[in-house]
C-alpha cells in the first residue's frame, strides 16, 4: 500500500525559494529579528499603560446618546467618580470617632491635587449616611476620564483607606477603583500563568523532539514573535482604543499558534535532514511544505479573527487587530526565522537527545521513526482501524459532539462587571457594603435624559417619574431632577432593586426606553444611560450580530480552504466539523459557568450566565485555530496522494505522519489555555476553558476520528472540484 519512494523534487516555488533564501542569509535574518525584538521590547513593557477600560459602548445606542448628552449639557458632571464607603461594626455615622474618619478621608483625598474636582460628604448631603447600616458614603468627583485617571487612582485609594481605624473601616469602589483592581488582578495572574506554562511547554517539546536544541527553538521563536507584536501594539494603541483584555488574549493566541507553527516547521526540517537532504535543500522543502501549510493556516486564523470586525463593537475591533497581528508575526517568524535558526544550528539539531538517553538508561530500544513504506506505526494502524468502520465512527462521534453541544440551546449571556473579580477584591467588598446600605442599584443609577428643542414641560417629567417609580424593579427615583443650563434637558436618576449586571436592572432600563419613554410628549426625546442600560445595549448588540459573525467566519474560512485544497467537499467538511467542536465547547461552558457543575472543582462561584463578549470571540478564535490541524493533516494526505498513493492509503500515510505532531501541538495549546484558567477574572476563565475543551475535541474526536472516517467514505470525491472553479482558482506553488 506504499506510494512511490521518491520524495519529490525540491520545491522551486515562492515558499521553497523563501526557505532556501532564509537558510543562505541565516545570519542576516536572525540579526534582523533580534534587532526588532530589542527595539520593541521596551514598548511591550509599557503596553499596559496604553490600554483602556472602554470599548463596550455601542455607537448610536440609547446609552451612548445619554452619555453624550450628559457630557454636553451637564458640565458640572465629572467625567469619572469614585465612592468611598466608610463602615463600622459598632458605630453609627453620627458617632464622633466615625465623623473624625469621614473628615480625615475628605481631607486626605482632597490633598491629592487637581484630579480631585469635588467631594460630597454626609455633612453636605445627609442622604449619604445610613445609620441602620452603620455606613456613610463620600462621593469623589474626578476631573479626568477613567482611562487617564487610572494612573492616579492608586494614590487616591491609598489616601482614603489609610484613614481606617480599628473601629471604622474605609473602602473605595465605583468605576476607576474597580478597574484598578481589574488591572492588578490581571497583571498578577498573567505572570502566574506564564510561569506555569513555559516549563510545561518545554517539557512537552523535549519529550516530543528528544533534542534539547530542537525543543528550545519553538519557545525562542514564539517569544520573539509575541514580544515584537506587543511592542508594535503600543503604537497601535496610540491611535485607537485597545482594551486591557488585549494583554491577555494576544499572549493566549500568540503562544498557542507560535509554538504550534514552529513545532511543525522544526519537525518537518528534521524529517528532511534524516532523509538525506542537505540543510539548504531541507529548508527549501520545509518551507515549501510545512511553511506553506502554516501560512495558509495563519491566513485561515486571521480570516476567522477578522470576523470580529463584523460585531460592530470597539472592544472586538481591538481584539481583532491584536490577535491578527500576533498570528501574522508568528507566521513570519515560522517561514523566515525558524528555518534560519535550523540551518545555523546544523548537526547540533539532532544532538543532545534527552529522551534517547533516558531510553538507554531504561534498556529500551531507540524510538522508531515512521517511514514512507512498510509499517506506518501506531497512527497508521489507527487510521486503518478507523477507516474499516467509518459509519460507526461517524455516528458515534457525531452523537457525542451533539450531546455536548445540546446545552448551547439554553445558553444565556450577560455582563459580569465587578462580579468578574474575586469576591475578596477590595473594590468588590466595598461595593457589597454599599449595596447592603443603600441598595444594589445605588452605586451606578440608571440615568434618564429627557431633551427637546425647548424647555421640557414639567408635566411630562412628572408623568415619566411616576411611571418609572411604579415599576416593580425600581428601588427609588431621586426627587431632585437636574436641569441643564439652557433648560432643554432634564436628568432623572433611578436606582434599581438589583445591580447593574443583573437582568432586573437591565430589563428596567429596557422598559424605561421601550415602554415608558414613548408615553412622553412627541416633542421630547428620552435616552436611557448608566451602566445597566449600557450593559443591555452591549449584550443585545452582541446577540443580534452573532449569527452574522458565525456565517461570515464560516464563509471566509471555506473560501481560503477552497484555494488551498482545490476541493469543494473538504472545505465544506472542515467547516461543518469545526462548527460541531465549537458548539460542543459552548455546551461545556454552559454546564460549568451557567449551571455551576464545576464550582468546587475549579474554585469559583458561577454567575448563572456566560459573559456576553466571550461566545463571539471564542467562535472566531476556535474556527481559526481548529483549522491548524485540518491544514497540516490534509496537506500531508494530499502530498502522498499526489505521489501516486490511493485515497485510502493517502489518509493512512497522512495520519501516520501528522498524528503524533497533531497530538503534541494540541497538548501544547491545551497547556497554554489551561494555564490561563488560573486567572481569577471570570471572562478569562470562560475563554481559557472553552478554548482548551474545543482544541481537545477537535484534535481527538474530529481530526483523528471523524476526518479519516469521512474521507474513507468520500473516496475520490474528496478532491472533486467543478470545472469552472478549477479554471479560476489559482494554483499555489510550493
Amino acid at each position: 500500500m506504499s506510494p512511490p519512494e521518491d520524495r519529490g523534487p525540491i520545491p522551486k516555488g515562492p515558499f521553497g525559494r523563501l526557505g532556501r533564501w532564509s537558510g543562505v542569509h541565516r545570519r542576516s535574518v536572525i540579526a534582523v529579528w533580534i534587532v526588532l525584538f530589542v527595539v520593541l521590547t521596551p514598548f511591550a513593557a509599557q503596553l499596559a499603560g496604553k490600554l483602556t477600560q472602554g470599548g463596550f459602548q455601542i455607537s448610536g445606542s440609547t446609552s451612548d446618546n445619554a452619555r453624550a448628552l450628559i457630557a454636553k449639557k451637564f458640565t458640572n458632571e465629572f467625567p469619572a467618580s469614585v465612592t468611598v464607603v466608610i463602615t463600622s461594626p459598632t458605630l453609627a455615622p453620627s458617632a464622633p470617632a466615625f465623623r473624625t474618619v469621614i473628615a480625615n478621608v475628605a481631607r486626605a483625598v482632597t490633598a491629592q491635587g487637581p484630579v480631585v474636582g469635588g467631594i460630597v460628604t454626609p455633612a453636605e448631603n445627609p442622604a449619604l449616611a445610613f445609620p441602620n447600616a452603620r455606613t456613610a458614603l463620600i462621593q469623589v468627583g474626578l476631573t479626568q476620564g477613567i482611562d487617564k485617571v487610572l494612573r492616579q487612582i492608586p494614590r487616591i485609594i491609598t489616601a482614603a483607606t489609610h484613614q481606617s481605624t480599628p473601629q471604622v473601616h474605609v473602602g473605595v469602589t465605583s468605576g476607576p477603583a474597580i478597574f484598578n483592581d481589574f488591572n492588578q488582578v490581571n497583571q498578577h495572574d498573567l505572570a502566574v500563568s506564564e510561569t506555569v506554562q513555559v516549563p510545561l511547554i518545554l517539557l512537552v517539546l523535549v519529550v516530543f523532539f528528544g533534542s534539547l536544541w530542537a525543543a528550545g527553538i519553538p519557545v525562542l521563536v514564539t517569544a520573539i514573535a509575541l514580544v515584537s507584536t506587543l511592542g508594535a501594539l503600543w503604537f497601535v494603541a496610540s491611535v485607537m482604543s485597545l482594551s486591557i483584555y488585549v494583554q491577555n488574549v494576544v499572549p493566549l493566541i500568540g503562544i498557542g499558534v507560535g509554538v504550534d507553527y514552529s513545532l511543525f516547521v522544526v519537525n518537518r526540517y528534521r524529517d528532511e535532514i534524516r532523509h538525506g537532504h542537505d540543510p539548504l535543500d531541507a529548508a527549501a522543502v520545509t518551507v515549501g511544505t510545512a511553511g506553506k501549510a502554516i501560512t495558509f493556516s495563519g491566513l485561515t486564523v486571521a480570516v476567522a479573527l477578522a470576523g470580529m470586525f463584523a460585531v460592530g463593537v470597539p472592544i472586538f475591533t481591538g481584539f481583532a487587530v491584536g490577535t491578527i497581528a500576533v498570528v501574522i508575526m508568528a507566521v513570519a517568524c515560522g517561514v523566515t526565522l525558524t528555518p534560519a535558526i535550523l540551518v545555523a544550528l546544523g548537526p547540533r539539531l539532532l544532538r543532545a537527545d534527552a529522551i534517547a538517553g533516558v531510553r538507554r538508561l531504561l534498556g529500551r530500544p531507540k524510538r522508531r521513526e515512521t517511514s514512507d513504506s512498510g509499517d506506518l506505526g501506531f497512527w497508521g494502524r489507527w487510521a486503518a482501524g478507523v477507516m474499516r468502520r467509518p459509519w460507526l465512527v461517524i455516528i458515534s462521534v457525531t452523537t457525542l459532539l451533539l450531546g455536548l453541544a445540546s446545552p448551547t440551546l439554553v445558553m444565556k449571556t450577560g455582563s459580569s462587571g465587578f462580579t468578574a473579580l474575586p469576591p475578596t477584591t477590595p473594590s468588590r467588598l466595598a461595593s457589597a457594603q454599599l449595596a447592603a446600605a443603600a441598595g444594589p442599584g445605588a452605586e451606578d443609577p440608571i440615568s434618564v435624559v429627557v431633551t427637546g428643542p425647548g424647555p421640557v414641560p414639567n408635566a411630562e417629567i412628572t408623568k415619566l417619574v411616576h411611571l418609572i417609580a411604579a415599576d416593580p424593579a425600581t428601588q427609588s427615583v431621586n426627587p431632585k431632577i437636574a436641569e441643564s443650563a439652557d433648560g432643554t434637558t432634564a436628568l432623572i436618576s433611578v436606582s434599581s432593586k438589583a445591580g447593574e449586571d443583573s437582568p432586573v436592572a437591565q430589563n428596567l432600563a429596557g422598559r424605561i426606553a421601550g415602554v415608558y419613554a414613548p408615553q412622553v410628549g412627541s416633542g421630547e426625546h428620552v435616552y436611557v444611560g448608566g451602566a445597566a442600560s449600557g450593559n443591555r445595549d452591549f449584550t443585545n448588540t452582541i446577540s443580534g450580530n452573532l449569527p452574522g459573525v458565525i456565517a461570515l467566519v464560516m464563509i471566509l474560512t471555506f473560501l481560503v480552504l477552497l484555494v488551498l485544497f482545490r476541493s469543494l467537499l473538504l472545505p465544506l467538511k472542515a467547516v461543518v466539523m469545526t462548527l460541531l467542536s465549537v458548539l460542543a465547547a459552548y455546551g461545556v461552558l454552559v454546564a460549568v459557568f451557567q449551571w455551576g457543575w464545576a464550582d468546587g472543582l475549579l474554585g469559583f462561584h458561577h454567575l448563572g450566565h456566560i459573559t456576553n463578549w466571550v461566545p463571539p470571540f471564542l467562535f472566531s478564535i476556535l474556527f481559526g485555530l481548529s483549522m491548524d490541524y485540518e491544514v497540516f493533516l490534509l496537506t500531508r494526505v494530499r502530498e502522498f496522494r499526489d505521489r501516486g498513493g490511493s485515497d485510502t492509503d493517502a489518509v493512512a500515510f497522512g495520519l501516520a505522519r501528522t498524528g503524533r505532531i497533531i497530538t503534541a501541538a494540541a497538548l501544547l495549546m491545551i497547556i497554554v489555555f489551561l494555564s490561563f484558567l488560573s486567572n481569577r477574572l471570570m471572562p478569562l476563565k470562560e475563554l481559557s476553558l472553552g478554548l482548551a475543551v474545543a482544541i481537545f475535541l477537535d484534535a481527538t474526536l474530529v481530526r483523528l476520528l471523524l476526518v479519516p472516517a469521512f474521507m474513507r467514505l468520500a473516496g475520490k470525491w474528496n478532491w472533486w472540484l467543478p470545472g469552472p472553479l478549477e479554471r479560476i482558482i489559482p494554483v499555489i506553488a510550493e
